[in-house]
């Protein structure tokens, strides 16, 4: 069975921290618009609701900044988050899941459909299941970022909606592998690159 790493959220509950070969062997039990849904919460780090919202207003994407606008919205983002408007910083990768889940048009399902898919393809991947949720996808992406980029805390924090504070308590940095950094650095490509 395999433990994925992972950190305390704000309500004390553990959430999965993926490595890239961890996320892979999830994606390949996802079907296809899963697969897609879960490319966009990953490498966009957005919240599930920004997501949804985002779903309706392709016009917040800009390819030639590489990069979707996510407007001060009621509502939108978590109650205590200290920066509601900001500009969500794509890698190559962040470019193509967006354009895949726009050109699919995938939609969302309801949040427990998507915890449950999530769920089910970590069970056949052979991981313990108790840490797997669609909130480890964002986890997942902003940990990558500090672990690879610790010298841009500042633009990862932008990029997040967070201040320093909250980066350094709710995501991981460190205790990866050299090869986990390795891939991540692939993963986050181009990342910040307009």
């Amino acid at each position: 069975m395999i433990v994925p790493l992972s950190v305390t959220s704000k309500t004390g509950k553990a959430v999965a921290v993926l490595t890239p070969k961890e996320k892979n062997a999830i994606w390949e039990e996802l079907n296809t618009n899963y697969r897609i849904r879960g490319n966009l919460l990953l490498y966009t780090a957005m919240r599930i609701v920004e997501a949804k919202h985002f779903s309706k207003h392709p016009e917040y994407f800009r390819k030639e900044n590489r990069a979707v606008f996510l407007p001060t919205t009621p509502g939108l983002g978590k109650l205590r988050c200290t920066i509601k408007q900001r500009a969500v910083t794509l890698s190559n990768n962040g470019v193509l899941a967006v354009e895949e889940f726009f050109s699919h048009d995938v939609g969302f399902p309801a949040y427990q459909n998507m915890e449950q898919a999530f769920v089910l393809a970590a069970g056949k991947a052979g991981f313990d299941t108790k840490l797997i949720t669609t909130k480890m996808l964002r986890k997942t992406m902003i940990s990558w970022m500090m672990t690879v980029y610790p010298d841009r805390q500042s633009q990862i924090s932008r990029f997040a909606g967070h201040d320093a504070t909250t980066m350094n308590r709710h995501y991981l940095a460190d205790g990866w592998r050299k090869d986990d950094i390795k891939d991540m650095k692939e993963e986050l490509e181009g990342w910040g690159m307009a």
